[in-house]
């Protein structure tokens, strides 16, 4: 029972679709698996820089509209935790209600994995997801083989994953599960070359858990000025920090998240929040017209205003080491316009920490 809580909250930790980081020094062990042709990798896949220590390997999926999706490999060792845990885990992040062990074979597929069967989960975010994850979705494959407990996971909006997905199955096929824990073994002996032969019955890495998520106490959060008026709500599942402004017009609230990644891409960002205030969505050819530039500690980013009929939306899209940071003011139109230069002001204010993964 012990062993399978320290498994549960491992992979809590894993899988919080805030953005994982890994600080120098830590005891989980990092390392690339080199091109072996472990894997056949489609024409628009491209290998990026992991944001978790966790993670194998992390791919940027390219599509229309410059549209990312993310792909990412988790190796986990002797996982001691049953399939519905291991969904649920998912289906908790999404604010989805648990399934039972009996519901798993209805909730999945069997799909091949290299030459092991494994099995597919296909979820996505109610609209009313706290955070950047409203109406996401996650395509996530599995596989308890005998070189260890493997996950897949490709992150993205709903109309992107629908057109990857066929790739992705490709891919989970194109998979040798065994070329990979070879060459990490090999890694891990480069790494420590007087472990001796009993290294490569270590298994696979990663060795640790996972470093927290980010959050309201994380030295990872960046630093800045709130505004006079402005009260903090506090974090929340998907929320880093939240604030509240109050004055003519209502109630506006104020939020920070973060996503790894490019986190879906610009336009695709825009147009589900433009959705979620009532209006159709823009083209690539309007970008440049209805996003400004803005500078968060010398970090450039790009900032949108949305103003619909009776909801708006102010937001700030900041990249920064390996995350994409959301910054957002939401409310009635005529509450977020009051708020829009103290907005503008906090997001200036921003400095983030720079030894942040």
């Amino acid at each position: 029972m012990k062993n399978r809580k320290a498994w549960l909250t491992a992979l809590c930790s894993i899988f919080a679709l805030c953005v994982s980081s890994c600080k120098q020094g830590s005891q989980v062990e990092i390392y690339t698996v080199s091109k072996n042709e472990a894997y056949k990798l489609p024409a628009n896949w491209k290998q990026t820089q992991n944001t978790s220590a966790m993670r194998l390997a992390t791919f940027e999926v390219t599509g229309p509209n410059e549209e990312t999706a993310e792909v990412a490999i988790l190796p986990m060792p002797d996982l001691k935790v049953e399939d519905h845990e291991i969904v649920n885990l998912w289906r908790s992040q999404l604010q989805l209600s648990p399934i039972s062990k009996e519901e798993v074979n209805d909730s999945s597929e069997l799909i091949k994995i290299g030459q092991f069967d494994g099995r597919i989960f296909d979820l996505t975010a109610p609209a009313e997801t706290p955070g950047e994850m409203a109406g996401m979705r996650i395509i996530t494959a599995f596989v308890n083989s005998p070189v260890g407990t493997w996950f897949f996971k490709m992150t993205g909006t709903d109309q992107h994953l629908d057109a990857e997905r066929p790739a992705f199955t490709a891919f989970l096929g194109s998979v040798d599960l065994n070329k990979m824990q070879q060459e990490i073994t090999a890694a891990r002996q480069a790494a420590d070359p007087h472990a001796g032969v009993n290294m490569a019955n270590k298994g696979t890495i990663p060795t640790g858990p996972a470093a927290a998520p980010i959050s309201s106490s994380s030295t990872n959060l960046p630093k800045w000025k709130v505004p006079v008026g402005w009260t903090s709500s506090g974090p929340s599942s998907m929320i880093l920090a939240s604030f509240k402004a109050s004055g003519e017009g209502g109630e506006a609230k104020i939020t920070v998240s973060s996503l790894g990644g490019a986190a879906g891409g610009l336009l695709p960002n825009i147009n589900r929040w433009r959705r979620q205030v009532g209006m159709g969505p823009a083209d690539q050819s309007e970008l440049e017209s209805i996003t400004s530039d803005i500078t968060s500690g010398g970090v450039e980013g790009k900032l949108v205003r949305i103003p619909g009929a009776t909801q708006g939306i102010d937001a700030a899209i900041i990249p920064h080491n390996g995350q994409t940071w959301f910054f957002k003011v939401m409310g009635p139109t005529v509450a977020v316009q009051r708020e829009s230069e103290n907005f503008k002001t906090f997001v200036q204010s921003i400095q983030f920490n720079e030894n942040a993964q």
